[in-house]
């Protein structure tokens, strides 16, 4: 029997989060400048605040500065920054 409301406990979340960055950095070094521009940079930005905010269990008027230092995760902006440099 499946349940419909099935919830994921924090800890896979982050799993799962953590398992996602590659995808998310894929082609980094190609694509960094088009992270200048804020737009692109609020999607991915947009991305992670939604895992933080389900993993902290947070409210979403919380920051998305503080939810990364709940999570204890690193913005993407300066993973990317990170992987375009170590490129």
């Amino acid at each position: 029997m499946c349940k419909s409301n099935m919830v994921l406990k924090y800890e896979a979340l982050k799993t799962i989060y953590t398992g996602g960055d590659p995808l998310l950095l894929y082609g980094a070094p190609m694509w960094i400048k088009a992270i200048e521009n804020g737009r692109y940079k609020s999607k991915l930005v947009r991305v992670q605040r939604l895992i933080n905010i389900k993993i902290a269990k947070a409210y979403r008027t919380v920051s998305n500065e503080a939810l990364c230092i709940l999570t204890r995760l690193t913005p993407i902006a300066i993973k990317i920054e990170e992987a375009a440099q170590l490129y």
